[in-house]
């Protein structure tokens, strides 16, 4: 029996990489019409068909799960791939992991990979909505499922409620007497950040504060070091805000470094609480004051989703999980404030 062709042959022929030939047959505009013709002549003479209707048309199926997340050092991430490996592996399947660095294309090139793969079906963390927005044509109805905020509504996804869990952690803050409030750190264009800020400023406006707002401007790479730096500032040019509340537990880590290099101490002069509750949150020394937003279960739930498309169900699902205020020590209460 003649061996079936694969992408990887058809990329041979025509000179070029896997990834190019899917972009080819998806009539992507950035790739030449030469190019296509070539891909196009290669599957002709290979009388290969591509993988997303091969599958369709002979029902087989990998047991591979595919994973795209913008930032695999992220212990948020980190920790939510982990939960999803174990339900996966519970269901018989493996799971692939594609870090896409934050970057448009490399997310793009990393589903482009995994349909090269034959995966079963798609997991992704997109960076932004409008890298979502051109997954679709990719997809071709392959099932996926979004973790996070960057989707359409005519997704299937499961994501926590930024929006709840911010005004919670602020109405915290207020309650504990503090009033000059400091949202700090995120990009400026972050969906994720737009929904924590309107959490933020509905709380404060139920007291009729406005409240502080820092953010990263443009094309900041270091988010990291950028948060660290700008701490520093904030510390050297006067006395710190009642309270700071930072857009993530890494955020809150290197606003922590800077307040200790520059004599700042937490929470005597200064409360902080994160988002998120990554794993170092939680470290005797840390002892950060957080949101979790539930992401084993969020792992799981999204899993369990992306299984019920892989055999057969066609409704859209969205899941909308609900924060948890985490209390530890980096709070405390005003003097002559207000009482929880």
């Amino acid at each position: 029996m003649m061996k079936q062709a694969t992408i990887k042959d058809v990329a041979a022929m025509a000179g070029v990489s896997a990834a190019t030939v899917s972009r080819a047959l998806d009539d992507r505009p950035e790739i030449s019409a030469e190019t296509k013709e070539k891909v196009r002549e290669a599957c002709r003479c290979l009388g290969y068909v591509p993988n997303a209707a091969a599958r369709g048309l002979t029902g087989r199926k990998t047991h591979v799960i595919g994973m795209v997340v913008p930032d695999v050092s992220n212990p948020y991430f980190s920790g939510m791939a982990t939960a999803i490996e174990a339900r996966a592996a519970q269901e018989g399947y493996r799971v692939l992991l594609s870090n896409s660095m934050r970057s448009e294309e490399q997310e793009i090139r990393a589903i482009d990979q995994f349909l090269a793969r034959q995966i079963d079906g798609l997991l992704v963390a997109a960076i932004s909505p409008q890298s979502q927005a051109r997954h679709g044509a990719l997809l071709r109805g392959l099932p996926c499922v979004y973790l996070g905020v960057n989707h359409s509504e005519a997704c299937s996804y499961v994501m926590t409620d930024n929006t709840v869990g911010a005004y919670e952690a602020t109405r915290y803050l207020l309650d504990l007497g503090h009033r000059d409030i400091l949202f700090f750190g995120g990009r400026e264009t972050s969906r994720t950040r737009e929904l924590r800020v309107e959490g933020f400023h509905r709380a404060m406006a139920e007291e009729g504060l406005t409240g502080r707002e820092l953010a990263a401007v443009g094309d900041v790479r270091q988010l990291r070091q950028w948060s660290y730096e700008r701490a520093l500032e904030l510390f050297e040019s006067g006395p710190p805000p009642d309270a700071i509340f930072a857009f993530s537990d890494i955020t809150a880590l290197k606003i922590m470094e800077a307040a200790e290099e520059r004599g700042v101490r937490i929470p005597e002069d200064v409360s902080l609480l994160g988002y998120d509750n990554i794993s170092f949150a939680a470290l005797p020394r840390i002892d950060l004051t957080t949101v979790s937003q539930r992401k084993f279960r969020a792992g799981e739930i999204a899993v369990t989703r992306l299984l019920e498309q892989i055999r057969g169900k066609k409704e859209q699902t969205a899941d909308l999980l609900q924060p948890e205020l985490i209390v530890r020590s980096t709070c405390i209460k005003k003097e002559g404030g207000g009482s929880l």
